[in-house]
């Protein structure tokens, strides 16, 4: 599960021109003030070492301000994926936000290619390299296992069969 507050956004900005550091903000509907953003990671080769300008022209108002209650003012973890889903498509073809919020976990924004704006000139496809798809499973495990936790299991593990992954309590699979 993934906070997608993507029908609240009214806008913001995202910038990746320091390597390694994502700063920023957005602004929600529901939400009194911006958020702001201190993330460790980079952009997708598509827009890495830019800055990002995005917007939603219709933001929803209903139910807002419960939606976005828990969402914290300021968004501290790791960059999952941001693209703009431009060649090299190394995600998706399309505008994805994502990143791991020390407080809020897992956080989505997909937007219409038309609602994004990049500022500045990527660095070069040859300089560069697909994000670590290990990386961010290890980002998805921490997520899943901090969920786990959450929710009351002790000693969470991640388990997968047949392409089907799962977190277990690991205490009461011994116990059975």
């Amino acid at each position: 599960m993934a906070w997608r507050p993507t029908q609240y956004l009214v806008k913001g900005e995202l910038d990746n021109t320091i390597p390694g550091k994502v700063i920023g903000w957005m602004k929600f509907v529901g939400k009194g003030k911006k958020v702001i953003f201190n993330l460790k990671g980079d952009f997708h080769r598509d827009i890495r070492g830019t800055k990002i300008k995005f917007s939603n022209p219709d933001p929803d108002k209903d139910g807002a301000r419960g939606y976005m209650y828990g969402l914290s003012d300021i968004q501290e973890g790791n960059v999952g994926d941001i693209t703009a889903g431009l060649p090299p498509q190394d995600y998706c073809n399309y505008p994805y936000i994502e990143w791991y919020s020390d407080d809020n976990g897992r956080v989505v924004l997909e937007l219409d290619k038309e609602d994004i704006e990049i500022i500045g000139t990527p660095i070069p496809i040859a300089e560069s390299f697909p994000v670590d798809r290990k990386e961010q499973s290890i980002n998805m495990r921490n997520f899943m296992e901090g969920m786990a936790k959450s929710i009351g299991m002790k000693n969470p593990e991640k388990i997968s069969e047949n392409g089907i992954t799962a977190i277990i309590d690991k205490d009461k699979l011994d116990n059975n």
